[in-house]
């Protein structure tokens, strides 16, 4: 699997970049670092009515609101997004995947995007770190690490094909982003190692824990460079579906992570109050001039 020819990320940075792309200080008024934040959904719901779903699309992505400027309904955005801090040595998502709905063929990556490749208006999966679940039958679960795919490469490297049968259909996950962990030390590829980032574990359940290295596939002028280095959002990437979603769902304590609160008044007009969580204008304005 090809990887990115730029080693060590996220502990140097120093910028975030917002979701809607606009370039914030490490350190902004307004920005505030909390331990978790809590990241809970199903892969493939259609939370926003305008979404373009079904044929010819095939994928439906899902990064919180606002969606990168630009991009159309057919990235999901209905949720508030969920931004981790660029000089976070590990990421890590904790709790449930819930397969009780889950049938076969169902399928999504479920994990971190790279931000500033979202603030380029680049989808591209292929720069992120990713839980895999692929429902190969209606009752086996192939659960793996990903960074996405390069051209004729694969998802996943590492997975546990787990028989579902006779189980509650839930497993407890721990899926970890080390930024700062030698990549020599967790590749199953040992050709990846000298153009790997760091390493990605998960565990499941009690089964052996998994390990794999990480890295940049799509290395072009637009969106190339180190992954997370302005840092990294919440979200999922999995097929498009114009009736109904999957069944895979997740309920994850995501940690670290940045809220970005609002820097005017004019980010709380229009509706913008919603996007930050407040109930409504007034309180948003409030916590504008509280800032200050």
């Amino acid at each position: 699997m090809k990887k990115s020819a730029l080693a060590g990320i996220l502990a140097s940075a120093s910028i975030l970049v917002a979701i809607t792309g606009s370039p914030v200080s490490a350190a902004p008024i307004g920005a505030t670092s909390v331990d978790s934040d809590q990241f809970a959904g199903t892969v493939s719901e259609i939370v926003d009515p305008a979404a373009e779903t079904g044929i010819p699309r095939r994928w439906m992505r899902q990064v919180g609101n606002p969606a990168p400027s630009g991009y159309s309904h057919g990235y999901q955005w209905g949720a508030t997004s969920i931004t981790t801090p660029a000089d976070a040595g590990v990421v890590t998502f904790d709790g449930t995947l819930d397969l009780v709905d889950a049938a076969e063929d169902d399928f999504g990556l479920i994990g971190l995007f790279d931000t500033a490749t979202l603030a380029a208006d680049e989808r591209g999966h292929n720069e992120g770190s990713y839980i895999y679940l692929n429902m190969a039958t209606a009752d086996q679960a192939t659960v793996g690490l990903s960074d996405g795919r390069d051209t004729g490469g694969e998802y996943v490297q590492t997975f546990h094909t787990i028989d579902l049968t006779g189980t509650d259909r839930v497993l407890d996950v721990t899926f970890r982003i080390d930024s700062e962990a030698d990549p020599a030390t967790c590749a199953t590829d040992p050709t990846d190692v000298a153009t790997s980032e760091g390493c990605l574990t998960l565990q499941i359940d009690d089964l052996p824990l998994l390990t794999d290295s990480y890295g940049s596939i799509t290395n072009d002028a637009v969106n190339g460079g180190h992954e997370f280095i302005a840092g990294g959002t919440a979200g999922w990437d999995g097929l498009a579906s114009a009736t109904q979603a999957t069944g895979i769902d997740y309920d994850l304590t995501v940690s670290p992570v940045v809220v970005l609160e609002p820097q005017s008044k004019a980010d709380c007009k229009k509706g913008g109050w919603e996007d930050f969580g407040f109930k409504n204008q007034g309180q948003c304005v409030s916590s504008v001039a509280k800032n200050k």
